[in-house]
């Protein structure tokens, strides 16, 4: 049981999406108001007052059923004395009796709550039978007790059965003075039964009606007044005063075309909705309307025709709400939908369309009118697939449960020619309220290019792997052959032939080199998703290259500085790095002996510098050799192992720089990341 006043949240979801329904159920009891307000003084029979009462409630298509009673002094059993509506278990009623039976009342305790309090209380059922939870859930609906208490007295009580969503702080707030106004027109009537039984003067009754219209005019949540027949202001309320701006002197008797924009007046909008109201015995409209002071506020109207017993219409009920803030919320809604190009949309947790972006419709070619207020998985996203209907259940299923779901899903389109499917990076995102998912918000991003892409990169990688195996089989056997018949010849030729035998060999040697650099390279982009990075030791590895390049380069100076034990996050390809610096800073130093170092540096990142005492790199050529492209690489011994050493560290999330040596030549700095 719970004081709707202390937990119902006016900016929630549902509010926002139920706003239509509750604005009628404010129309339906501003109708009963208006009813009671009429019959104070007229009728001497409780009946006829409760009786209209239920029915005008009844009237909103989101109260199922409605019925008032009086309470016994235990507050254990309500005597039923009207009724109106489709019943539910909320009251087991013979409906077609004169004389309903008393009914036990489940939960005494809510009655009475009510009755102390003179607050509206909300509860899940009042049937003698229990409704268990899950039953309770899957009805949508709450009973509202309202309390029929005046200055002091009760009379009774009135319980309203309607969809949950409805019962918000201003639904309840109206509820509760119209249990105000009963209760005045109950006692009105028994004043009206012993006055006219002992002769006396009218004078209490006309105390009691002015005390209810004071009731009426303190009610500031929304804009209550009554027309005449012809559409004229008869009564002001101090929410109508609030809203449009106008005093009760400055308004009554002015005509309802002043509330209106010049346009709606020209086209005849005020008179159309009360023509409507006379046909169909309400109507509502949603538009701007105007204050007295000329400013515009965004208002839901809705208008109720007041008959007489015979049908003829004696003037109009009317509610207005100021729902400026709702509508500033839903075009800031609409902004952030459709300022993205991702695919955007709200359901409610049964999969209806509630909202659509510009660019979802766009995918399909649709207009919005046509998508919401419909099941997702019927819209033309959706449609022609049975698997892809039956994920999009499940996957609002289990949002609506609270799981955030993501998986890739193939749709059809309108913008592909060649009928060719469009696959979303789609996701649905669960949305709570007060603790419970309230709505649900798909995304979807056209991932189609990317997807295409990726195939075409396994495909390109497959031809890359196709041409690694040729370089490591078919070419390295060839060279190591003809070397190997080249050192046999050695034996057989003679002086004048050996100078062309040197060439071989020494050509042979190149090119089995650069079939090794080649093979690392092919490793890098072909292989790089298979590589399995580890932490690997610097020191361990700069020690081993150096011994090799000593070898190498017997005529070159190599030393090494400080390196710390301390590992980096690379693979086996780490020792080409070190090899090919080496090899770079030896190789293009125009002194007959070189001069190396090498140091390590370690922070967050780890820095190995291989410094030369060659002729340096001026500045606008650094950038240049380390950004060098494959295309600008004029032949495969002009630059090829610089960019190695890049493709290679910038794979392991690394990069390559160059500085000034000091005091001459150039150092190499790559950075590393530590595992």
């Amino acid at each position: 049981m719970t004081d709707t006043h202390s937990t119902m949240n006016d900016d929630s979801p549902e509010r926002n999406a139920d706003a239509s329904d509750q604005l009628d159920v404010l129309s339906a009891v501003t109708a009963a108001l208006t009813d009671v307000t009429e019959r104070i003084g007229s009728v001497s029979v409780r009946e006829d007052i409760d009786r209209p009462v239920c029915d005008r409630l009844v009237g909103a298509d989101a109260i199922r059923f409605v019925w008032s009673g009086v309470v016994d002094e235990a507050g254990s059993r309500v005597h039923p004395l009207a009724w109106a509506g489709t019943e539910t278990d909320t009251l087991d009623l013979d409906t077609g009796s004169s004389s309903p039976s008393s009914t036990l009342v489940e939960s005494a305790a809510a009655v009475q709550e009510a009755l102390q309090t003179e607050t509206v209380v909300l509860v899940e059922s009042l049937s003698e039978t229990p409704v268990s939870a899950d039953e309770a859930s899957e009805s949508g609906h709450s009973v509202a007790v309202v309390p029929l208490a005046d200055d002091g007295r009760t009379y009774g009580v009135i319980v309203v059965e309607a969809d949950d969503a409805v019962f918000t702080s201003d639904v309840t707030e109206a509820l509760r003075n119209l249990g105000r106004a009963v209760a005045h027109g109950i006692r009105s009537a028994d004043c009206s039964a012993s006055e006219s039984n002992a002769g006396q003067p009218s004078t209490a009754l006309q105390r009691q009606r002015e005390e209810f219209e004071r009731i009426v005019a303190d009610i500031e949540e929304y804009a209550l007044f009554r027309l005449d027949a012809s559409g004229h202001v008869e009564s002001w309320n101090r929410g109508a005063e609030a809203i449009k701006g106008y005093s009760a002197d400055e308004i009554l008797g002015s005509h309802v075309r002043t509330f209106y924009t010049e346009a709606d007046r020209d086209r005849g909008l005020p008179e159309q909705l009360l023509d409507e109201a006379r046909e169909n015995g309400r109507a509502e409209d949603e538009g701007w309307r105007v204050r007295a002071d000329g400013t515009r506020f965004w208002a839901s109207v809705v208008v109720n025709a007041l008959t007489d017993e015979d049908g003829t219409v004696r003037g109009f009920a009317k509610v207005t709400r100021d729902m400026t803030n709702r509508k500033r919320r839903e075009r800031h809604l609409d902004a952030v939908f459709n300022s993205t190009f991702q695919f955007m949309g709200l359901l409610d947790t049964e999969g209806t369309v509630l909202r659509v972006n510009d660019a979802a419709l766009e995918l399909v070619e649709e207009s919005r009118e046509d998508i919401l207020g419909r099941p997702a998985w019927e819209t033309p996203w959706w449609q022609g697939n049975d698997e892809r209907v039956a994920s999009l259940k499940d996957a609002i299923e289990r949002a609506s449960s609270g799981e955030f779901v993501k998986y890739e899903v193939d749709i059809d389109t309108t913008q592909c020619d060649d009928d060719r499917p469009v696959t979303i990076d789609f996701s649905l995102t669960p949305v709570y309220d007060d603790g419970d998912v309230s709505l649900v918000v798909p995304e979807g991003h056209d991932i189609t290019v990317r997807k295409e892409r990726a195939r075409e990169l396994r495909r390109e990688q497959e031809r890359l792997e196709f041409v690694n195996r040729v370089i490591r089989h078919n070419l390295l056997n060839g060279l190591n052959v003809v070397g190997a018949r080249a050192d046999i010849l050695g034996d057989f030729v003679d002086d004048a032939g050996r100078t062309h035998l040197d060439t071989v060999q020494n050509r042979v040697d190149e090119m089995t080199d650069l079939v090794g650099t080649m093979r690392t390279f092919m490793n890098v982009i072909v292989e790089d998703e298979q590589h399995e990075f580890e932490a690997r030791s610097i020191s361990e590895t700069v020690e081993d290259c150096v011994t090799a390049a000593r070898d190498d380069y017997p005529d070159a100076t190599i030393s090494v500085g400080s390196i710390p034990e301390i590992s980096v996050w690379a693979d086996e390809l780490l020792d080409e790095v070190v090899d090919q610096l080496l090899a770079n800073a030896i190789q293009h130093n125009d002194t007959p002996h070189p001069t190396v170092t090498l140091d390590v540096a370690a922070g967050e990142t780890v820095e190995l510098r291989v410094s030369d005492d060659g002729p340096g790199i001026p500045d606008e050529e650094k950038y240049k050799i380390v950004d060098k492209r494959i295309e600008d690489l004029s032949n495969p011994s002009s630059g090829f192992g610089l960019f190695l050493v890049r493709e290679i560290v910038e794979g392991y999330g690394g990069n390559v720089r160059i500085e000034d040596n000091d005091p001459e030549g150039s150092t190499f700095v790559v950075e590393l990341p530590r595992p």
